[in-house]
């Protein structure tokens, strides 16, 4: 009995720190923990909604498609340079992500995620994603 109650302590005070570490987490670790949601995200939106187009494409000018919307691999390589490169420069420029850019950055992805592929490459309408803005900030792409 001594025994299952000090383990049950123990497990007690572990989840609490998890969770108290999550709470106070800084805004640039939560990012960090986005960026591979994010890539596989994007990534997987764009190959999955491109390939029938570029499956049009005749193979002597299929050398055209840039290489990052070839694989999900290229896409998330090209991805993961563009997050470290905004990292960096961030870093040269002592700015400093805030929470409402990462939160935006989340509501980013998960509309994002949610978009048809008919969305995606606006032959319904123009798909506009205000939290998207602060994305492209993020990652370089402004």
């Amino acid at each position: 009995m001594k025994f299952l109650s000090k383990t049950i302590i123990t497990l007690l005070t572990l989840l609490s720190f998890m969770a108290c570490n999550k709470l106070s987490q800084s805004p640039e670790a939560k990012l960090k923990e986005l960026v591979p949601k994010f890539q596989k995200t994007m990534c997987s939106k764009t190959i999955e909604c491109t390939k029938d187009e570029f499956a049009k494409i005749p193979p002597a000018y299929r050398n055209m498609i840039p290489p990052f919307m070839q694989s999900e691999e290229n896409c998330i390589s090209f991805f993961d340079q563009k997050m470290k490169e905004a990292e960096k420069k961030r870093i040269e420029e002592k700015k400093e992500v805030t929470a409402e850019q990462v939160e935006s950055f989340e509501k980013c992805i998960n509309a994002f995620g949610k978009l048809t592929c008919d969305s995606f490459k606006g032959t319904k309408e123009k798909v506009n994603i205000p939290e998207c803005e602060e994305a492209q900030k993020l990652s370089g792409n402004n």
